[in-house]
């Protein structure tokens, strides 16, 4: 086994379980609770409704290009079958 803090080469090791090293019991994530946040507090409600319809306008344009990419598509296909 390898020792504390010694680092094992992430492309070799990739198949070897459990890990021979112990450098990530160092490692640690924080406790961060998104709705107590100051940011989130203290947010304004008109923001969101702008949001939202960026949001919509956004999906609705996405929407049309799908359909029109599938439309042509289709018809290049049909096109391509019956003339060449």
């Amino acid at each position: 086994m390898a020792g504390q803090g010694t680092l094992m080469n992430p492309r070799m090791t990739m198949k070897i379980y459990p890990r021979p090293d112990t450098f990530y019991r160092g490692k640690s994530s924080l406790n961060f609770d998104a709705m107590r946040s100051k940011i989130i507090l203290d947010r304004s409600s008109q923001g969101e409704v702008y949001l939202w319809i960026a949001h919509s306008i956004c999906g609705f344009l996405v929407a049309c290009l799908t359909f029109l990419l599938v439309t042509s598509e289709d018809k290049l296909t049909k096109f391509r079958t019956n003339y060449l």
